[in-house]
């Protein structure tokens, strides 16, 4: 189990202008991650501000949830099994940090729906004290491109950001995380 606060700052990217980052930054393989999103029938989690995903990459299974803070984002991980995996397949959470996590978010939810998946090829690079991430992602029939920075800090995110942004000559375009662009566009979901 594995708790951590994340600071992210990012800005949705043309085609044109991640092809332009993977040049000026080295062009390297992508990994892709498959991500499985999560929520009760009437979405409790999102009217929480939080997210719950199965992601799979590079053979790891690891069950997340995300929770919105004024600082950032505090994520709880969970490493998953097969059977973990089946079982929230099929409504159940499994035993875990996630589940206790859930459990103070909200008591008296047990039953949780797949609701789709999001794919991301990622490219990852070491940059000033944090990670620069190029992202390409395909979910409910469409396609996008994000450049996100992990940083020390909120402040620090932005900062570093909006430095290569201007450098490279490229206007930020803020962009919402991606469990949001996903639930967006799912046909599941409407935001009432």
């Amino acid at each position: 189990m594995t708790t951590e606060m994340e600071y992210e700052a990012k800005s949705l990217l043309t085609k044109e202008e991640y092809e332009q980052f993977q040049y000026v930054l080295g062009e390297k393989k992508p990994i892709t991650q498959q991500n499985e999103y999560f929520d009760t029938v009437a979405f409790h989690l999102k009217h929480e501000k939080a997210a719950l995903r199965i992601r799979t990459k590079e053979g790891k299974v690891v069950l997340t949830l995300k929770q919105q803070t004024d600082e950032g984002m505090v994520e709880t991980h969970q490493q998953l099994k097969e059977a973990d995996h089946a079982l929230l397949r099929s409504g159940t959470l499994p035993e875990g940090s996630v589940k206790k996590a859930i459990q103070s978010l909200l008591p008296n939810q047990t039953s949780f729906y797949p609701y789709g998946q999001l794919i991301t090829h990622r490219i990852t690079y070491p940059y000033k004290d944090g990670l620069l991430c190029l992202d390409h992602s395909e979910y409910n029939h469409q396609e996008d491109y994000e450049i996100e920075y992990e940083g020390t800090s909120m402040t620090q995110a932005v900062e570093v950001l909006t430095e290569l942004l201007t450098q490279q000559q490229i206007t930020c375009k803020p962009a919402a995380n991606k469990v949001a662009r996903f639930f967006s566009t799912s046909p599941h979901f409407t935001d009432n």
